[in-house]
């Protein structure tokens, strides 16, 4: 009902111009968007029991396919063990998009085929430690025993050594659910790795989540969000204004469940998003209407996250850092003028 009234009220708009990017062509050719994801971090990306893939970056790819095809249904996941490799699969043409939890580094983009489209989780390095343990700050981990991920491998031991020293001894595990069942089996004493992990596999891996704390004291800074294939700006923007998109909606209380409503209001930044008023489609190559099909078919940040780690969800994280700008979080939305 709410799509068939919205489509109505976007009849007389102008169509999209042609898109500029090679990449919305080949998409649009193909009719679905190809999108690297981890596949095995429950809140970020994991099929469910019906082998539907969920989590906020899944979310995320599938807001792309409603901006760029109109349906958020049009996306091909292909889960990856490790950054490096989704990275790889994205130059070498494989992939549109990356939506891993995977850090915006340096390392990972200057003399690279890929560019960073913007932050969609800010995170940072935490430690998992049993409820019992006398450790409460990163500084009582010195000569302790660690265990870390292989994913995160020599970059995870020397940011550790780095700001903890060298008395640290490691246990690497292949993957993070290995991780932390080690820290449970007692062959360590903490576990490293994203706090979000961290607490999405308290609840998602241990036996007793009870037994074991995430130190709220992270010792890096995390920005996780997509990447694209460097050399098609136009594409780059069509995936970081997605995000902004998603991000404003949030700030001017436009969600999936109340569209209709919102749309009566007399609002040019509202109209602006939604495509009443008509110029941010084209200028992307895009239909006018294409973050109202975000937003309509997806939902705001603020719908995604509560789905996929927040109240909505089993791990019931707070917004924290990902909250917006205005409530004491880092999320501050590019203006859409």
């Amino acid at each position: 009902m709410i799509r068939h009234v919205l489509a109505a009220l976007l009849l007389a708009l102008p169509a999209a111009a042609q898109p500029a990017s090679p990449t919305l062509s080949d998409i649009r050719a193909r009719g679905e968007v190809r999108c690297v994801v981890n596949g095995g971090l429950p809140g970020f990306s994991a099929s469910d029991a019906g082998g539907v893939m969920r989590g906020i970056d899944a979310d995320f790819c599938r807001a792309v396919a409603a901006a760029t095809l109109g349906d958020a249904g049009k996306v091909r996941f292909t889960p990856v063990a490790t950054v490096a490799e989704a990275l790889e699969a994205l130059e070498a043409g494989r992939a549109d998009l990356v939506a891993r939890n995977a850090t915006r580094l340096y390392q990972r983009e200057a003399g690279r085929g890929v560019a960073s489209a913007g932050t969609l989780y800010f995170d940072g390095m935490g430690f998992m430690v049993p409820e019992a343990s006398p450790v409460t700050l990163p500084g009582d981990l010195a000569g302790r025993r660690v265990c870390i991920s292989a994913a995160g491998g020599v970059a995870t031991r020397e940011a550790l050594e780095s700001i903890l020293g060298t008395g640290l001894s490691f246990t690497e595990a292949p993957d993070g659910t290995a991780m932390v069942r080690a820290l449970e089996a007692g062959q360590c004493d903490a576990a490293a790795s994203d706090a979000s992990q961290l607490m999405v596999r308290r609840v998602s891996d241990l036996a007793n989540p009870a037994g074991f704390r995430v130190l709220r004291t992270v010792v890096t800074r995390e920005p996780l969000g997509p990447f694209v294939r460097a050399g098609d700006a136009a594409w780059r923007s069509i995936v970081f204004w997605t995000l902004q998109a998603m991000l404003e909606a949030e700030e001017l209380e436009a969600a999936s469940t109340n569209l209709v409503a919102v749309m009566q209001r007399n609002e040019p930044a509202l109209w602006r998003l939604l495509g009443v008023e008509p110029g941010s489609g084209a200028a992307l190559g895009l239909a006018e209407d294409w973050a109202l099909q975000v937003i309509a078919q997806i939902g705001n940040y603020a719908e995604i996250f509560d789905r996929s780690l927040g109240a909505g969800s089993p791990f019931g994280l707070d917004r924290g850092l990902n909250d917006n700008w205005n409530r004491g979080g880092l999320h501050y939305p590019m203006p859409l003028r």
